[in-house]
């Protein structure tokens, strides 16, 4: 919606380009290895990964989104200096993987309809929300890359272990598919999930439908001159 990249301005060379890249480098690595292309229904992958690398690279690009919209941020403030160097791995945030289904949209031909198959293409780091009974506790967002959803959950103040340990559970056991990515693995085997994507997106597009018409009715009419 917001026509452009998310860009912050306060990350100093020596944190970007010695401290960071690295961060970005692996991820790359991993969207050539595993997440270029959209997965169908009923598949499985083993997810192989260095969980500090992966956890600091999405760490760092949702605190960059949420910071850049405007949105929560107050929880990251704990984890910046994980995210920065990763030497101490900081309490309070757990990443939960999920491979999505596609979605199945069915097409008029005439006098049959057919059923078609859309596999999930996009990429969103976005702000979502734990109802549940210890949801309060965290601040949840959502980084998607075409059929690899990543939630983290990050524990609010005042944190406490067993209230946020709560949380997690009750996302893994509202989310089919769910797998909590733990420190000590190295690999995770995902499943295709219940949730199709575009459903899972729905509440975020019915909220924003104003903005995303809005939005996409510019693009129609093209850019506007500087000057006007």
């Amino acid at each position: 919606m917001h026509g452009g990249e998310y860009i912050v301005h306060d990350v100093c060379k020596i944190c970007n380009n010695e401290k960071l890249a690295p961060l970005d480098s692996y991820f790359c690595s991993l969207y050539d290895k595993y997440f270029l292309n959209p997965k169908g229904f009923n598949e499985e992958v083993v997810f192989e990964y260095d969980y500090d690398l992966l956890a600091r690279a999405l760490l760092k690009i949702a605190y960059n989104t949420a910071r850049s919209a405007g949105s929560e941020t107050s929880p990251f403030e704990r984890i910046v200096d994980y995210i920065r160097d990763g030497r101490i791995r900081s309490d309070g945030f757990a990443v939960i993987g999920e491979l999505v289904a596609p979605t199945v949209l069915i097409e008029s031909n005439g006098s049959t309809l057919i059923p078609k198959e859309i596999r999930p293409n996009m990429h969103r780091s976005a702000l979502a929300m734990l109802i549940s009974p210890n949801g309060h506790a965290v601040l949840l967002r959502m980084i998607a890359i075409n059929s690899f959803f990543f939630h983290l959950l990050i524990a609010r103040e005042p944190f406490d272990q067993t209230i946020f340990d709560k949380a997690v559970q009750e996302f893994i056991d509202r989310v089919s598919g769910a797998v909590l990515l733990k420190p000590t693995y190295k690999n995770i085997i995902l499943r295709t999930s219940l949730q199709d994507s575009l459903s899972s997106m729905l509440p975020l597009l019915q909220s924003k439908h104003k903005e995303y018409k809005k939005f996409f009715e510019g693009q129609q009419k093209g850019p506007t001159p500087n000057n006007q």
